[in-house]
């Protein structure tokens, strides 16, 4: 669902887009402690993990526009096989955008698209 909305609305191939967002996902999962929220065995609600996701993403977005040098523009480049450092940026910023902006007006359909990547 993600990967169509973001080809849809950013111009991308959408399965350059489901890398995109894959490797986004996977980045939150390994550098900001997101795995802890969908581990087993712990006591988080869905309403602790949408508040985690919202805030990560926004951490992530800092306020601003990403630049090519950010661990997370590197990461998308690197996993989802792009070679340009500008479209890399770019996909990376309008996935962020519309993840963020689902964060806080789908946080179901946030919280199934990493709970689903999670495996759980």
């Amino acid at each position: 669902m993600f990967s169509s909305m973001l080809s849809q609305r950013g111009g991308i191939e959408q399965s350059i887009a489901g890398s995109v967002i894959n490797a986004i996902m996977g980045h939150m999962m390994q550098q900001g402690g997101m795995g802890n929220l969908f581990s087993g065995g712990n006591n988080y609600s869905d309403d602790d993990r949408i508040g985690g996701i919202q805030s990560h993403l926004s951490n992530l977005m800092g306020g601003g526009q990403l630049q090519q040098d950010h661990p997370l523009v590197q990461y998308v480049q690197q996993n989802a096989g792009i070679q340009d450092p500008q479209q890399a940026t770019q996909y990376t910023q309008q996935a962020l955008e519309m993840m963020n902006e689902h964060a806080n007006n789908n946080p179901q359909g946030i919280h199934s698209l990493f709970s689903n990547f999670m495996g759980g």
